[in-house]
This record gives structure tokens, C-alpha cells and sequence, in this order.
């Protein structure tokens, strides 16, 4: 039975984040300007990275902790699809589950936010930048071994809050795409080049879920997908795939497609040090998922796994 082509509305699930509510009521609204025929409403479902904040649940809580909830409700017919942040959805669904369209990424870059804008390269000598992010973390210290990196958590306003009210940090790097979503702080903000900072596989980017036998709703999410979005995305999962480890892996990949090529820089970051291992690979557009696959395996070649082995060690 194909529980969304007997239902009077397609039900979109999704966080209570403003962030993922934004994300969301964009997808809704495009549906709707596509099926203006047809009802879509949003259903808010409480994952437990929402429920809690800690940094002790990001490294407990394993691959999965923003989706599994939402994917649970997908699967028992709650709700019709989901609409994900890449970056947070594991390499490997559920049976039963797929992803039906990516619709056009958003800038993957991440940004520093500080109160008078500055470039990371202009921060002051000792000054501290918040992440909660190792790849994050590393990457900074690699670009400035002069700066201090403290952990940060909690939603996009609770963060800003700490650098633009609290002033207990002198900067935070965060993903230009949230920023720009829910078009808030970007004065605040200036872009880190890939070149510096290497985006987390599928950063800027959504992902459309639904279950796999729901041929209907397939083909109504299908009109949202943009081909060069779609073939990023799937060459970086593909990348992390290969990887292992899941979405937790403290990598970095930045996709770039020109003409009837594509090209992936990623590195692979030590939790402990400002070390990392990194490789590039470049291949014909529809051999997409074989390029990020050849990436990875150069990157576990050259030493890739050891720093996943202590970055698992450091999780526990």
C-alpha cells in the first residue's frame, strides 16, 4: 500500500529547530508552488540531539542522533518524507528508505563569526574560537597553531550569543548555509576558504527521504532535484561510505563539477593533534560514486585509519 497517495496531505517531517524548520518550510514551500492541488504540512519530531545538548551525547549518542527518530516515524507511516541536513544523515538508511531528491545546495563553506568580522587569518594572536566540530577544530589549528579551539554546542542563535553577547569567545565557525537559511548574523560572518577549511561531506546540502515503495510521493519530491547537487552529494557520501565510521568522522570533502568532470579534495583530521592526512581525485561526471570511492581508499592508504581509531578512542 502506498500510504501517501490515499492521504489527504503529505505529511513532511523534520527537527524543531528554527534551522531545520527553515529548511523544511522551504521544501514545503516548493511543493506546494509545484502541487498547488495538494496539502503539505509540517510535523515537528523531537530527536535526541535535540533533546539534548551536551557534548557528552555527540560522542555517545553514535551515528544517527538528529535522523533516527524522524526515520522511525517514516517507517511507521507518520509521515510522508523527511527533510534532512545531509551532513547529520548516516551513509546507510534504513531498509525500506530512500533518499528521492537533493534539492540545490546552499553554499558548503563554512564562515567565522566574530563582532568586528574578521578573516580567520586576522584574528589576534591567542584569541578563542568555539566549535564543536573536530574536523573543525583541527582545521583551524592547522591554518592558526596560534589561536585556542574550545568546545561549543547548542542551536546557531546559542552560539552566536556566546561570541556576539556573552563575549566569551572571540570567534565561531559555523556552516554559511545555516546562516543563510535563516538569513540571520551574516554581517556578522566571513567565509573560510575550501582551501583552509575542508566542508563535511554533503555540507549546504539537503536530502529528501521517503520511504522506498512510495512510487507517488517519489515522483512529486523527484521535481525538486537539481542534477549537480545530486551527483556532489552522492560522489562525497560515496567517499565517506568507503571511509567508515559514519557521519562522525572527522573529514573534510569540498566537490566541484565542471563540464563532464568532477573533482574532490578531503582530508581525513587527528582529534588529538593538528595533523591530518589529505588526497584528491578527479574522474569523469557519471562515474561520480567511483571517484569519491578512489578518494577514500588513497586517504585509508596514506594512513586515514588510524586517525578515525583515535578519534573512536576519544568518543568513548
Amino acid at each position: 500500500m502506498n500510504p501517501a497517495r490515499f492521504s489527504q496531505e503529505i505529511r513532511i517531517g523534520t527537527r524543531g529547530s528554527r534551522l531545520a524548520l527553515a529548511q523544511a518550510g522551504e521544501i514545503c514551500a516548493r511543493l506546494r508552488a509545484k502541487f498547488p492541488k495538494k496539502k503539505f504540512k509540517l510535523v515537528v519530531i523531537q530527536t535526541a540531539g535535540d533533546e539534548f545538548q551536551s557534548v557528552e551525547i555527540f560522542k555517545k549518542g553514535g551515528v544517527g542522533i538528529f535522523t533516527k527518530a524522524i526515520e522511525k516515524k517514516l517507517l511507521e507511516g507518520a509521515i510522508d518524507i523527511a527533510v534532512h541536513s545531509l551532513k547529520d544523515l548516516p551513509t546507510t538508511l534504513p531498509r525500506g528508505l530512500v533518499l528521492g531528491a537533493f534539492p540545490k545546495r546552499q553554499d558548503p563553506r563554512d564562515v567565522l563569526v566574530s563582532r568586528r568580522r574578521l578573516g580567520l587569518e586576522e584574528l589576534p594572536k591567542g584569541s578563542t574560537v568555539g566549535t564543536g566540530s573536530p574536523r573543525r577544530k583541527t582545521q583551524v589549528l592547522l591554518a592558526r597553531p596560534d589561536l585556542f579551539v574550545a568546545d561549543l554546542r547548542g542551536n546557531l542563535d546559542t552560539r552566536a550569543r556566546r561570541v556576539l553577547v556573552e563575549k566569551k569567545f572571540d570567534g565561531i565557525v559555523v556552516a554559511r548555509a545555516g546562516l543563510l537559511r535563516l538569513k540571520k548574523y551574516l554581517k556578522f560572518a566571513r567565509p573560510i576558504s575550501p582551501e583552509k577549511v575542508l566542508p563535511a561531506p554533503g555540507q549546504g546540502a539537503l536530502g529528501i527521504e521517503l520511504r522506498a515503495r512510495d512510487t507517488q510521493t517519489a515522483r512529486w519530491v523527484r521535481v525538486l532535484n537539481h542534477r549537480r547537487t545530486e551527483k556532489e552529494v552522492l560522489a562525497e557520501r560515496s567517499f565517506l561510505k568507503t571511509l567508515g565510521g559514519g557521519c562522525r568522522v572527522p573529514a573534510g570533502v569540498y566537490s566541484q563539477v565542471r563540464g563532464n568532470k568532477i573533482r574532490l579534495k578531503a582530508a581525513v583530521f587527528s582529534t588529538r593533534r593538528a595533523e591530518c592526512v589529505f588526497s584528491e581525485a578527479s574522474g569523469p561526471l557519471n562515474r561520480f560514486v567511483e571517484v569519491g570511492r578512489e578518494l577514500a581508499k588513497d586517504l585509508i592508504k596514506k594512513g586515514a585509519r588510524r586517525l578515525m581509531r583515535e578519534a573512536r578512542s576519544d568518543e568513548r
